[in-house]
């Protein structure tokens, strides 16, 4: 049962570090993202101009900043990803070129602060097979760890389930690098049905970070379920930010609706909620409260259960206080904390003289 005080919001102590912080528990956060250059939208304009200018410094910077705001509030490493929709919409030889030259830009940060930094490349979906070829680059010759693919409906106009995908899936089985499912903006179609007549403001945030972008990855993540790409590819490991992008709440129910006895012997080789503890890990990035956390912890067990803060959307303090709070064993907690994301991303252990971005074992072992 929770508690009324694990209902509140969790904060920071005042003056520094959040109350209770375990120094000894490396602490690795999954879901933090930049913004390349060559990537960044006119000033001013794009889905990032309402968050202001502040939001675009950090993103912008792969240093001191960035290392401060983590040394300040006790993580460890970040795992750095461009943010949404980074070269994914970009069709063509331009799409790739970007994509590269953001890739080189995050590989060349990973290797400055090898200690501190991992990276998941960005794919240019536009040419699933091109994309292929990237994440393949970024994973054996870059170091990076796999690769962010922001909800491809947005920006390519279908899901990941869809046959033009399937080099691209193939290619993230083939070297055991894990696929981080993000979302994305709607398109300006689904947009204007499900948001016109709001205000502006109110719209832009329903339609993505306050609920619009997590329902559809959610169901980007069922559709990649439901049409077997887990049978086809039963070594696919993804990721999934946001508590499960509000999956496992509703699991229990959607085992039910599409278990064997409505979908017959045709259906699904396992239930939806066996996949995820075979195929699927979920993050904390965003969640700054205990009961979204809890529920993932309880539903799907706490070996697959990451942390991840969203930085610079959330709060570096905000995050490490919500892990501190976490009503966990201590080992359940360092799993959480750390010890999942060094088994799911093959990162070297703390003490190993090997960067954080490289790979420990090779793909497929």
């Amino acid at each position: 049962m929770v508690s009324a005080a694990s209902r509140m919001r969790v904060g920071p102590a005042a003056g520094g570090r959040p109350a209770g912080t375990m120094t000894r528990m490396r602490t690795i956060a999954l879901e933090e993202h930049f913004l390349a250059p060559g990537l960044a939208p006119p000033p001013g304009t794009g889905p990032l101009a309402s968050w202001g200018p502040q939001i675009g410094g950090r993103l912008r910077d792969l240093g001191q900043e960035r290392l401060a705001s983590m040394d300040a509030s006790g993580i460890d490493v970040q795992v750095i990803s461009h943010v949404a929709p980074a070269a994914q919409p970009i069709a063509g030889a331009e799409g790739v070129t970007r994509a590269r030259a953001a890739n080189d830009q995050l590989a060349a940060a990973v290797a400055a602060h090898p200690d501190r930094f991992g990276g998941f490349a960005t794919l240019p979906t536009a040419a699933p097979a091109a994309a292929a070829d990237e994440l393949e680059r970024a994973v054996t010759e870059l170091g990076l760890a796999g690769a962010m693919v922001n909800s491809t409906l947005g920006s390519n106009g279908a899901f990941l389930d869809e046959p033009r995908f399937a080099p691209l899936l193939e290619r993230f089985e083939r070297l055991d690098a894990p696929l981080y499912l993000h979302p994305a903006p709607p398109s300006a179609a689904l947009r204007e049905v499900l948001y016109r007549g709001l205000p502006p403001a109110v719209a832009g945030r329903l339609a993505t970070g306050a609920w619009g972008w997590h329902a559809e990855a959610g169901l980007h993540v069922l559709r990649m379920i439901a049409a077997g790409v887990f049978d086809r590819y039963p070594g696919l490991r993804m990721i999934v930010g946001h508590g499960g992008e509000m999956v496992p709440f509703m699991l229990d129910r959607i085992d039910t609706m599409l278990g064997s006895a409505l979908l017959g012997p045709s259906g699904l080789a396992l239930k939806p909620s066996e996949y995820f503890l075979r195929n699927i890990w979920v993050t904390t990035s965003g969640l700054f409260s205990l009961p979204p956390v809890l529920c993932a912890v309880q539903v799907l067990g706490v070996d697959r259960v990451l942390f991840s803060v969203d930085y610079p959307f959330g709060d570096n303090a905000a995050g490490r206080a919500m892990l501190d709070a976490l009503p966990l064993a201590p080992a359940d907690k360092a799993k959480i904390a750390g010890g999942n994301a060094e088994r799911v991303l093959r990162l070297a252990p703390a003490d190993a003289p090997v960067s954080p971005g490289i790979p420990t074992s090779a793909p497929g072992s």
